[in-house]
């Protein structure tokens, strides 16, 4: 069954554009001209992934995306967005947003990111009979096979990006990944340019599954470098 994707932008042109082009990749799509609209065809709609302008009348994308992450975390999101400050893009992230492009891009780049995203979300392909694979990390335990994390046996809603950083963290506790492996690992060799993405996505992770973020137990900054899992047992 073909994968459906949201385009919401309030340039008709460019959803036509994007409708033509997904379409002809294989893609079904429905289209939203404002925020208002893409929360009802949200709801109507069984959608794989959401593309989300940033600068939209009536209720802007930033806005959109604080509605649906509060009734779905895991729906896969692309921020559409015309600005260059990284500050926007940052919030677009901060938002829960698994990605973000910037106008004018190209579609063949689109689709590419498209596809990383909905692979990163994607279920795993198990045997039905298969034992679910569970990681244990001090009170932090990742359900392989389900995607679902607890923290003190509490379930805790995690991004697609934030659940594949967690687990690529939590497999090799103590080994230390730069930036950009974790890019390339997470995200693919597509977003090598987006180093610092990670670094919000991170800090996003550690509100979720750190008793005080600033002072993190679990995930630790390695200045200059990257990341690694302290594992406290």
């Amino acid at each position: 069954m073909a994968k459906r994707i949201a385009i919401v932008d309030d340039e008709k042109k460019l959803r036509d554009t994007l409708t033509a082009y997904l379409t002809n990749e294989g893609y079904d799509t429905v289209e939203a001209e404002d925020g208002e609209e893409a929360l009802k065809v949200v709801k109507t709609n069984p959608v794989d992934l959401i593309l989300l302008d940033v600068m939209m009348p009536n209720k802007d994308g930033i806005e959109t995306l604080r509605e649906i992450r509060m009734h779905d975390r895991n729906m896969p999101v692309i921020m559409l967005t015309a600005k260059s400050e990284e500050i926007d893009k940052l919030l677009g992230l901060e938002m829960g947003a698994d990605d973000y492009i910037t106008k004018p891009f190209s579609l063949r780049e689109l689709v590419a990111r498209i596809k990383t995203v909905l692979r990163r979300s994607g279920p795993s392909s198990i045997e039905l009979d298969e034992p679910d694979e569970i990681l244990k990390r001090g009170p932090i335990e990742m359900n392989e096979s389900t995607y679902e994390v607890k923290v003190n046996n509490e379930l805790i809603s995690l991004t697609p990006t934030e659940y594949k950083i967690l687990i690529t963290l939590a497999r090799k506790p103590g080994r230390v990944f730069s930036r950009l492996q974790l890019l390339d690992l997470v995200m693919g060799e597509a977003y090598i340019h987006y180093e610092r993405s990670i670094d919000t996505h991170v800090s996003n992770l550690r509100k979720k599954i750190e008793q005080d973020p600033a002072a993190p137990v679990y995930i630790h900054t390695v200045y200059g470098i990257g990341y690694r899992f302290g594992e406290k047992k």
